[in-house]
């Protein structure tokens, strides 16, 4: 992926802490600062999407209508009921 340049200004013990955390994983700042941006960038996402689909799930007329299909294909099912 191409990189793109920034500059950026950190708190001066944020600063320290990165430098710490990159020397003890043998990585550069950059890449630490990426690592962590990507972490928290992907969770935020995951969260977005889980609320999104809690609110869909949370329309009393989608529920209903989940339920009723996953019922149908258990009925209609081969599936047996084993524990996992």
């Amino acid at each position: 992926m191409p990189m793109k340049k920034v500059a950026i200004s950190l708190p001066e013990p944020v600063l320290k802490t990165v430098d710490r955390l990159a020397a003890r994983r043998g990585e550069s700042r950059s890449r630490v600062i990426v690592t962590i941006l990507s972490q928290v960038t992907q969770v935020k996402r995951d969260r977005d999407i889980m609320a999104r689909i809690d609110a869909l799930f949370a329309d009393e007329t989608i529920m209903v209508e989940q339920k009723r299909t996953a019922d149908e294909f258990l009925w209609m099912s081969t599936w047996t009921k084993e524990e996992w």
